[in-house]
């Protein structure tokens, strides 16, 4: 998946979970991006991903070749700011390993089969917390939330909105429908 397409998804993911969480005033929601690899906070910026939760990007050579270049960056920021004299060359060095870092980063695809979940801050009182799991247990059923991919059960709090790639789909349904009344 392109990162055009990943951008589709988590605005439609963001869509869904305004209307979600209308009906749960009570709930302080947030989205990630998660899979059975890692997780990592919603965003479509693939550096970001690609140091929190890079499971999530396809294997490729442009991964490595990605990789390898932050590590390069990063090699030679740290080794000249310790010593706080980093010359033109050693700039120069990292402008170009930047330059090539950007026309790979656009090169990322992202794995279709990871998921848009809602999590939930927890930090309250025990007492407040299992008035929420009520809603959240009746979130589980609200037709918004995948019935696929979430738990239909009280021994979860998971609340999957979809994949990428089903959440990509979706908003290319809502937008071709959009465009059907307009005619």
């Amino acid at each position: 998946m392109k990162k055009e397409d990943l951008l589709t998804a988590i605005d439609q993911a963001n869509i869904t979970f305004k209307k979600i969480m209308v009906n749960y005033p009570g709930l302080l929601g947030y989205l990630v991006l998660s899979s059975p690899y890692g997780q990592c906070g919603l965003t479509g910026d693939p550096l970001q991903i690609l140091k929190e939760f890079p499971a999530m990007i396809s294997d490729s050579e442009v991964k490595d070749n990605v990789i390898k270049l932050l590590e390069t960056i990063r090699e030679l920021e740290n080794k000249y700011a310790t010593r706080g004299n980093m010359n033109a060359e050693v700039q120069t060095k990292i402008d170009k390993a930047s330059h090539l870092l950007n026309a790979d980063v656009k090169k990322i695809e992202f794995k279709e089969d990871t998921f848009i979940e809602i999590r939930f801050k927890t930090d309250r009182l025990l007492r407040i917390f299992k008035m929420e799991l009520e809603l959240i247990f009746k979130m589980q059923k609200n037709p918004l939330v995948s019935q696929l991919h979430t738990p239909q059960t009280q021994a979860s709090i998971r609340i999957v909105l979809g994949t990428l790639i089903e959440l990509a789909q979706r908003a290319e349904n809502v937008g071709a429908t959009k465009d059907k009344n307009r005619q």
